[in-house]
């Protein structure tokens, strides 16, 4: 597990404006919260990705064509025990419902909600950077706050050149699915050539939408670029840097503080 902590400079702003002081440390909370919003959410993908869904085994198999069995039986000899070539469909569409309502009932997860554990977590990583980062340009515009926190929201833009764009696509895949850019009358795409590790398109053309290609969440955005947000640790280290670099601009009262809990 990755714990990434954070050590603010004291308890208090150190500042004589009592109600401004209040406001400044709410926003310097939400800050930290959508902090450790992405480490757990970077914790839970980097479980999902270590525990890919496991195809049944020789054994599993077999109890599970025996069990099949006994409910097809069941179900025809619900429907009088007469077996006739055209209710062969119903009989096999009504086994294989029970079939999988009683695994679930056991807890046995179906396919399509383990393959889609790591994108849920991967959308929650980039979610999270995504409200830091708003969080983090609302601070850099209130009064009186220290002027060097502008360039240290700016940082983000170069650690997460793509943030934006992907978490809009996510955001607004039915337009991206049916091959449409951004705002309130979407253009056509204009889709731009893609050379990375998992896709060659050099002459483009190729619409990407919801993709993982290792620990990287990419999507085409509005602007027919291919974008990438890495959920890793390395992308929480720079997280780590900014939000500290934001916490140091602003003067201090009390004891300095260590986060997270136990």
């Amino acid at each position: 597990m990755f714990v990434f902590e954070i050590t603010t400079p004291g308890t208090w702003l150190d500042y004589e404006d009592h109600d401004w002081s209040w406001r400044i440390e709410g926003l310097l909370r939400n800050l930290e919260s959508q902090f450790f919003e992405a480490n757990a959410a970077l914790n839970l993908f980097i479980q999902a990705q270590s525990s890919p869904p496991a195809r049944p085994d020789r054994d599993q198999w077999k109890l599970d064509a025996r069990r099949r069995s006994e409910i097809r039986q069941q179900v025809e000899h619900e429907q009088g025990g007469q077996f006739f070539v055209d209710h062969w469909s119903e009989i096999y569409f009504e086994t294989e419902v029970r079939f999988k309502r009683e695994q679930w009932s056991k807890g046995r997860m179906p396919r399509e909600f383990a393959h889609n554990q790591a994108f849920i977590y991967a959308r929650a990583f980039l979610y999270a950077l995504d409200s830091f980062d708003k969080f983090l340009g609302v601070l850099s515009r209130e009064p009186g706050v220290p002027q060097e926190l502008v360039v240290t929201h700016s940082i983000i833009s170069e650690f997460f050149p793509d943030l934006r764009g992907v978490r809009n696509t996510a955001q607004h895949l039915e337009d991206r699915a049916r091959g449409l850019g951004a705002g309130r009358d979407p253009k056509p795409l204009d889709l731009k050539p893609i050379v990375s590790d998992a896709i060659h398109a050099p002459g483009g053309g190729v619409l990407v939408l919801n993709s993982l290609n290792g620990s990287k969440y990419g999507s085409t955005m509005a602007d027919g670029h291919y974008g990438e947000v890495d959920v890793s640790p390395e992308s929480m280290q720079k997280l780590h840097y900014i939000l500290h670099e934001a916490l140091a601009l602003f003067r201090w009262k009390g004891p300095k503080r260590h986060s997270p809990s136990i």
